[in-house]
């Protein structure tokens, strides 16, 4: 697992990981799960080959990510989260591996989860893709290299994670409901992503389960305190009574079907979750 120092989602992955496989973690910053300190771009094919031995699966989480544009240079996004995802690519098939998963983001979606009418967009993966940013772009990029890989003999996948940092409190149980998801949801998914059986390449959706229905959304973007209170009055009881206030509109919702299906991805933390834990 490349990444596996990662401190806010990576490690949580590489830790349940860890329970049911043998981790060989490399990340550019040591830490609990990382064997080898390694930074991706410094590693060519040549040099990837003996970390790869006896491999069976590679899991790939480390890149650049969204906050990272304040920062590194567009060309710095590129060969981090594009070239160096090629080069992991090409010594992994070669070295025999059998299963390459990218960890993406839900990010990627860009531009095409911005309502330009009256109803939240259902991000379902059949939504085409609009990036809005080089984060986005280089995301995609790496799905299309993956896309493109996949054969019988070297499995696929990109797993769109939703928000998954940590965050204020209001606003991490709201999110829970329609664009966001716990880390350990996240390494649930990844998880059930080694061992199930995939066909063909996937990009899937990777959130908390929303109790909304895709005929919401319209509603959702008008008035989203009457729709929350139809379909979870027990969430609006819980933000009255810490006087929080309900968001008047909600824009997009992130739909996990495909993820259900390929997978058997069964979110288990949800709104709930997030405000017992900080109780």
């Amino acid at each position: 697992m490349t990444g596996a120092s990662g401190p806010k989602v990576g490690s949580i992955v590489a830790e349940h990981l860890g329970r049911r496989h043998e981790l060989v973690g490399v990340d550019a910053a040591s830490g609990r799960f990382t064997r080898h300190v390694r930074d991706i771009n410094d590693l060519n094919e040549v040099a990837w080959r003996p970390l790869l031995e006896g491999i069976d699966a590679v899991v790939h989480f480390a890149a650049l990510h969204a906050p990272h544009r304040q920062t590194h240079s567009r060309n710095k996004f590129i060969q981090t989260n594009v070239d160096a995802t090629s080069r992991l690519l090409d010594a992994a098939r070669r070295c025999g591996v059998r299963r390459f998963l990218l960890a993406s983001s839900t990010s990627v979606y860009g531009r095409a989860m911005r309502p330009t009418g009256n109803a939240a967009i259902w991000v379902t993966e059949a939504l085409v893709a609009a990036a809005e940013d080089i984060y986005d772009e280089t995301k995609l990029a790496a799905e299309q290299l993956c896309r493109e890989a996949f054969a019988a003999d070297f499995v696929t996948a990109s797993l769109r994670f939703s928000r998954s940092f940590p965050e204020p409190l209001p606003s991490m149980a709201l999110y829970r409901l329609y664009r966001g998801v716990d880390a350990r949801d996240v390494a649930q998914a990844f998880t059930s992503a080694l061992e199930a059986q995939l066909l063909q390449f996937e990009a899937l959706n990777i959130s908390a389960a929303t109790p909304f229905l895709q005929g919401d959304c319209q509603a959702l973007f008008a008035d989203a305190p009457a729709v929350l209170q139809q379909r979870c009055p027990a969430f609006v009881a819980a933000f009255a009574k810490r006087g929080w206030p309900l968001p008047q509109s909600i824009d997009r919702v992130y739909a996990i079907d495909r993820a259900r299906e390929v997978l058997g991805f069964a979110p288990a933390y949800s709104w709930q979750q997030a405000l017992a834990t900080a109780a």
